[in-house]
């Protein structure tokens, strides 16, 4: 492996320094645009500001002279680094042993921790959301390369990460930053503020999962490979299930990071006599997530998104996701009708706009019920049931206690915490009116695919399913706010081509937005605007005739190609950007902290292909398993553990014998991709048997790839010359450069990801087979 002649963790504290004084000068040049822009400012807050100024201004004179103060602070990491060790030297082998488990689960609830708490502060993490999860490969990954030839001084991760914490929230709800906290995924391609918070925050993160990772791969040598291995799953089976209780209780942020560094307190820095530093930074740490940043306002964390509850002028509820505005609560009871402005007339018509082309309706569905006011609408309207879907169960929580209609009250009503592919593709009714909420989704599916959890709803597949459902006569109305016409041409070819619909109508309804549009279908026959002329006045158009125009079919989402809010197939200049800044600074990490003064072992390349390729099938599983079971979070945290007890059996084979298992992996794990890309491309016409065997099917499917990987991987650690830290780290670079290579998919689609995890596959294949690593049976 590559060696330096330098201190890693010198190196470590200058990268992130440098990182962390860029934010510090972000956030001072934003207070600084402020004060320009400001028409009037008190004396307070002019102060306060060019106070901001000033500490951007230190932050970028510490990063430019950084030589002339640095001896002090890299003396004083040198020393965690020899007191670690004296103290890890004393450990018993059993001690370590346990270890193993326990320090793999807390760096697998850091990253995922890092994840989900950046999301919910920037909306911009929730649209490059793999990116966390990528700088925490990199961290963890240049931690294990090094773990047995630098000092490790795990007592940097809480004061790093209590700093990180406290210019984040500076960043987010100091300046009151909109032009960073609503850039939410529409980036000019020179969008430098959001760039250099993700290039500085990547970075940042790199640097607290390092001395976690080096302790890891320390670890992993006070066992026989394969018995490390295994309790390295074990320790990441047990993060996952730690994260997954804290997000079915609906856990705030403070909760997260206390059971994370409280970990690292007692069972890492117990004895280390930098312990009282470690205890400092936590309770820093602990009292800036608990500070109350917003004592008006109340935050639920729910298992996808920040939801912020506050109130319109009129007092009724009005909810934030991330701080961007996401939905409010009307009152539109008949008794209050004369009470009612021009405002909320028109609100009102856009929402009961539907009914009047299915008067009292016997049963509606209803997706994406969130608060209720749809559901309240279709109460009014005369509906005899109502099936209200909504997947996140906080929104629906509060749409119970704090609606004023009461809607979720109503005996007429079933409310389904659920994804909407799922409860319709397990429908056994059928429908007078699906009315689609106005969906568009401020969170991604997961932390390893930039998909959304909305995605898979508005497919040409997910549309079908719901208007199948439909009786004859039955109508299905799509609203959707358009932030580019592409969407409306998408959805409008879509509703067109439906087997047994009539021409459907789009009518711009402006919503909450001047772009906002109904789509409105109908079995059987065409629709028209009904009674133009009271519609028209209202300042609703018909613009069907326009979104009518031919579109091309290849930008037209599929289940293979979910990515309904892209116009195009094709490369976003954003992302590439982004995706070219993260390689850029993974070069930079790696050189500084791992050198590159050593040439790279040739047999460890399998390690870093095996890698890859774990990944982006683990993308398609993850993917696919919330397609099929429905993109819930629930279903997500399954997939990922489904995921490692396939690893963890596959090693579980591999120790329980002495067989050469690697060559006849490798050839179960190519036939096995093969067989999963012929069905990702069937487009269905593979399906046979009962639905449970069918999703049987396709569980086994996509998961036993990993399994036979599995075996690859646990059979070469096995080898007497394999390092097993060093195969960690080639492994993980290899799973950051597959994230990486995951973006294909937002130009072939999600099958095409069999094809390259079958070339990185075969790449590994052809190494260890240089490497001689096939020829010799496992231990």
């Amino acid at each position: 492996m590559m060696n330096s002649a330098h201190s890693p963790n010198r190196s470590l504290v200058h990268i992130y320094c440098v990182s962390l004084g860029g934010l510090l000068f972000v956030y001072g040049a934003i207070s600084a645009k402020g004060l320009f822009a400001a028409e009037s400012l008190t004396a307070t807050e002019f102060t306060t500001g060019v106070l901001r100024f000033v500490l951007g201004l230190l932050a970028l004179g510490a990063v430019v002279y950084w030589d002339r103060f640095a001896e002090p602070l890299e003396s004083r990491v040198r020393l965690m680094g020899v007191a670690f060790e004296a103290d890890y030297a004393n450990l018993s082998t059993k001690t370590k042993v346990r270890l193993i488990v326990l320090v793999t689960m807390l760096s697998l609830l850091l990253e995922l921790v890092l994840i989900r708490w950046l999301a919910s502060v920037f909306p911009v993490y929730s649209f490059y959301k793999n990116f966390t999860m990528l700088a925490c490969f990199l961290g963890l990954g240049a931690g294990y390369a090094v773990a047995e030839r630098q000092p490790c001084a795990p007592a940097l991760v809480l004061p790093m990460l209590a700093l990180f914490v406290l210019v984040i929230t500076l960043l987010r709800y100091d300046t009151g930053a909109a032009y960073l906290i609503f850039s939410v995924g529409w980036l000019s391609t020179f969008d430098l503020p959001v760039y250099l918070l993700l290039g500085a925050s990547f970075v940042i993160c790199a640097c607290i999962c390092y001395p976690v990772g080096q302790l890891c791969g320390k670890l992993l040598r006070s066992s026989n490979s394969l018995n490390a291995y295994g309790l390295n799953l074990a320790g990441s089976v047990l993060g996952v299930l730690a994260l997954f209780v804290m997000s079915l209780y609906w856990l705030p942020p403070v909760i997260w990071f206390a059971v994370t560094g409280g970990m690292l307190l007692l069972f890492v820095l117990s004895r280390d006599e930098f312990l009282p530093a470690g205890i400092a930074s936590f309770c820093v740490l602990l009292a800036i997530l608990a500070w109350p940043v917003q004592p008006e306002t109340q935050r639920i964390y729910s298992p996808y998104q920040l939801l912020e509850r506050t109130a319109k002028d009129d007092g009724l509820m009005q909810i934030l996701s991330g701080g961007s505005y996401y939905q409010k609560v009307y009152n539109f009871a008949d008794n209050r009708r004369a009470q009612q402005s021009d405002g909320d007339r028109y609100v009102r018509a856009y929402y009961e706009f539907p009914y009047n082309f299915k008067q009292t309706p016997e049963r509606v569905a209803i997706v994406g019920a969130g608060s209720g006011n749809d559901v309240a609408t279709a109460l009014r309207m005369g509906a005899g049931h109502v099936d209200a879907i909504e997947i996140d169960p906080a929104i629906a929580f509060l749409g119970t206690k704090y609606h004023p209609e009461h809607p979720y009250d109503d005996p007429r009503v079933n409310l389904s915490i659920n994804d909407a592919r799922n409860f319709f593709r397990n429908a056994d009714q059928q429908y007078d009116l699906i009315v689609y909420g106005v969906l568009d989704s401020h969170t991604a599916l997961s932390h390893a695919s930039n998909l959304r959890v909305d995605s898979y709803v508005y497919t040409r597949e997910g549309i079908a399913e719901a208007f199948r459902l439909l009786r004859p006569g039955g109508v299905l109305s799509i609203s959707f706010t358009l932030v580019n016409d592409a969407l409306g041409f998408k959805l409008s070819k879509i509703l067109r081509e439906l087997p047994g619909a009539g021409k459907p109508l789009a009518v711009r309804v402006g919503y909450d937005n001047s772009k906002t549009t109904a789509f409105i279908a109908k079995k059987g026959e065409a629709v028209t605007m009904p009674d133009g002329s009271v519609f028209a006045s209202i300042g609703f158009a018909d613009v069907s005739d326009y979104f009518s125009q031919p579109y091309p079919e290849s930008a037209v989402p599929t289940d293979d190609w979910p990515f309904f809010y892209m116009v195009e197939r094709t490369y976003p200049v954003t992302y590439m950007v982004a995706l070219g800044m993260v390689l850029l600074l993974s070069y930079v990490f790696v050189r500084k902290t791992i050198g590159f003064t050593d040439p790279i072992d040739r047999s460890y390349l399998p390690f870093f292909f095996l890698g890859s390729g774990f990944m982006l099938v683990e993308t398609k599983a993850i993917t696919e398993l919330g397609l099929h079971l429905g993109g819930t979070w629930f279903v997500i945290a399954a997939a990922i553990l489904l995921v490692l007890t396939m690893a963890f059996l596959a090693n579980l084979m591999v120790t329980r014998t002495a067989r050469k298992l690697a060559g006849p992996a490798y050839l179960g794990l190519f036939v096995s991709l093969v067989v999963g890309y012929a069905l990702a491309t069937s487009h269905g016409q593979w399906t046979f048997g009962p639905p449970l065997m069918q999703l049987a099917l396709s569980c086994l499917v996509l998961t036993v790839p990993l399994f036979f990987a599995g075996i690859v991987f646990s059979s070469l650690i096995s080898e007497a010359e394999i390092n097993i830290s060093t195969a960690f780290a080639y492994n993980l670079m290899g799973a950051l450069f597959g994230g990486v290579m995951e973006y294909n998919s937002m130009y072939f689609g999600f099958a095409f990801l069999y094809l390259l995890a079958l070339g990185f596959y075969s790449l590994a294949w052809v190494f260890s087979l240089k490497s001689s690593l096939l020829l010799q049976p496992a231990e």
